[in-house]
């Protein structure tokens, strides 16, 4: 019984009409929220990488000028007085040993051994390095300094990862009331494109030897359904005007 009303709703045009119009609703509905996210996403990343890079490049500066003592001081200080946002910086010898290292405590489960299994030659521009079971990744940029040093500065994508995950959430507790709206905003365009369609339906069932005057209001929107309308109406009127001589009581 439930399948043959399942069946005969889809033969409604109307049932037809409110998945289209909730369907394209809610289709563009996720394409808006794809967009925004890879959007943010990239802001996000663009954010990141010009942060590491100027902080490689302050360093750098700072290493060309004052050497190891100068970086390693003024490393030092920023981390003792918290004055700036917290960086992994690594300083390299000519065969890749670690010669500083500092690392934020909230980073310290990432494998930075990785770092030094690569040799400068093959070094990347940029370096991932992922945390087991886990979404966050140490993006590492490095740049080679004099006597064959290599200086390499990072940042956790925790901050990136959680600001995307809270605009998953919103829009998944947003999603639900979205598809309802979706469907019902379809079937209520549908219920209001298919009222001229009804008239006539009634129309026609209404149309007999005593009612030859029923005619269809006409949804005066001048388009198809107005013209159907007023074609059904003047034919209403022409068979209404032969009637007295075609009819013949029994």
């Amino acid at each position: 019984m439930f399948l043959r009303s399942l069946r005969q709703l889809r033969k409604k045009v109307g049932f037809r009409l409110t998945i289209w119009y909730s369907g394209i609703f809610i289709l563009s509905a996720l394409f808006l929220f794809a967009l925004a996210y890879f959007l943010l996403s990239s802001s996000l990343s663009k954010q990141d990488h010009e942060a590491i890079q100027l902080r490689l490049e302050e360093l750098s500066a700072l290493y060309q000028t004052g050497g190891r003592e100068l970086l390693e001081r003024e490393v030092t200080v920023e981390k003792k007085f918290e004055k700036k946002i917290p960086f992994f910086i690594r300083l390299a010898g000519s065969d890749n040993e670690t010669l500083f290292l500092h690392i934020p405590y909230q980073w310290v489960e990432f494998d930075i051994k990785q770092l030094e299994k690569m040799t400068p030659d093959t070094t990347a521009k940029w370096t991932h390095l992922p945390i087991r079971n886990n979404r966050n990744v140490l993006e590492v940029a490095s740049i080679p300094l004099p006597n064959d040093y290599l200086l390499q500065v990072g940042k956790s994508t925790e901050d990136r990862e959680r600001i995307l995950r809270h605009f998953r959430e919103i829009f998944t507790a947003v999603m639900v009331p979205l598809i309802l709206f979706g469907f019902a905003g379809g079937a209520f365009l549908a219920f209001r494109a298919l009222r001229p369609i009804r008239h006539l339906i009634s129309a026609v069932r209404s149309v007999g030897p005593n009612r030859m005057d029923t005619r269809v209001p006409s949804p005066q929107t001048g388009d198809e359904l107005d013209e159907l309308a007023t074609l059904f109406n003047g034919m209403l009127e022409k068979i209404e005007a032969m009637w007295p001589m075609t009819y013949e009581p029994q």
